[in-house]
Protein backbone atom coordinates (compact mmCIF):
# COMPACT_ATOMS: atom_id res chain seq x y z
CA UNK A 1 0.00 0.00 0.00
CA UNK A 2 1.31 3.44 -0.91
CA UNK A 3 -0.05 5.73 1.79
CA UNK A 4 0.56 9.48 2.05
CA UNK A 5 2.64 9.95 5.18
CA UNK A 6 3.03 13.75 5.06
CA UNK A 7 0.54 14.10 7.93
CA UNK A 8 3.06 12.37 10.21
CA UNK A 9 5.40 15.40 10.09
CA UNK A 10 3.80 17.48 12.80
CA UNK A 11 5.05 20.15 15.17
CA UNK A 12 3.32 19.54 18.44
CA UNK A 13 -0.23 19.60 19.70
CA UNK A 14 -1.55 22.36 17.42
CA UNK A 15 -0.58 20.40 14.29
CA UNK A 16 -2.17 17.26 15.72
CA UNK A 17 -5.49 19.12 15.91
CA UNK A 18 -5.52 19.79 12.16
CA UNK A 19 -7.98 17.90 9.96
CA UNK A 20 -5.15 16.57 7.77
CA UNK A 21 -3.47 14.94 10.78
CA UNK A 22 -6.72 13.47 12.12
CA UNK A 23 -7.60 12.11 8.66
CA UNK A 24 -4.14 10.51 8.42
CA UNK A 25 -4.57 8.88 11.83
CA UNK A 26 -7.96 7.51 10.80
CA UNK A 27 -6.55 6.15 7.53
CA UNK A 28 -3.63 4.49 9.34
CA UNK A 29 -5.93 2.89 11.91
CA UNK A 30 -8.32 1.71 9.21
CA UNK A 31 -5.38 0.05 7.45
CA UNK A 32 -3.99 -1.43 10.69
CA UNK A 33 -7.27 -2.82 12.00
CA UNK A 34 -8.85 -4.00 8.74
CA UNK A 35 -9.80 -7.67 9.01
CA UNK A 36 -9.16 -7.69 12.76
CA UNK A 37 -11.87 -8.75 15.17
CA UNK A 38 -13.36 -6.26 17.62
CA UNK A 39 -11.18 -5.82 20.66
CA UNK A 40 -7.98 -6.74 18.83
CA UNK A 41 -4.90 -5.13 20.29
CA UNK A 42 -1.79 -4.25 18.29
CA UNK A 43 1.46 -2.45 19.13
CA UNK A 44 0.85 1.27 19.58
CA UNK A 45 3.09 3.50 17.39
CA UNK A 46 2.56 6.64 19.47
CA UNK A 47 5.63 8.56 20.66
CA UNK A 48 4.89 7.50 24.24
CA UNK A 49 4.76 3.71 23.71
CA UNK A 50 6.84 3.32 20.49
CA UNK A 51 5.57 -0.17 19.62
CA UNK A 52 6.24 -1.57 23.11
CA UNK A 53 2.67 -1.90 24.44
CA UNK A 54 -0.40 -3.13 22.60
CA UNK A 55 -3.62 -1.11 22.54
CA UNK A 56 -7.05 -1.38 20.99
CA UNK A 57 -8.10 0.92 18.15
CA UNK A 58 -9.89 3.49 20.33
CA UNK A 59 -6.99 3.91 22.77
CA UNK A 60 -4.45 3.95 19.94
CA UNK A 61 -6.42 6.73 18.22
CA UNK A 62 -6.29 8.82 21.40
CA UNK A 63 -2.58 8.12 21.94
CA UNK A 64 -1.58 9.17 18.41
CA UNK A 65 -3.62 12.37 18.71
CA UNK A 66 -2.26 13.21 22.16
CA UNK A 67 1.36 12.01 21.96
CA UNK A 68 1.96 12.04 18.19
CA UNK A 69 3.56 9.40 16.00
CA UNK A 70 7.16 8.86 14.94
CA UNK A 71 7.37 10.26 11.38
CA UNK A 72 9.70 7.40 10.41
CA UNK A 73 7.08 4.78 11.33
CA UNK A 74 6.39 2.79 8.16
CA UNK A 75 4.42 -0.45 8.60
CA UNK A 76 3.13 -0.55 5.03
Amino acid sequence: MNMDRSWMNHNGVKDRQKLEYIAGVNELLHFAFTRKSDGTMIKCPCLNFRLVLSQNRKIMHCHILIYGIDPTYNPW
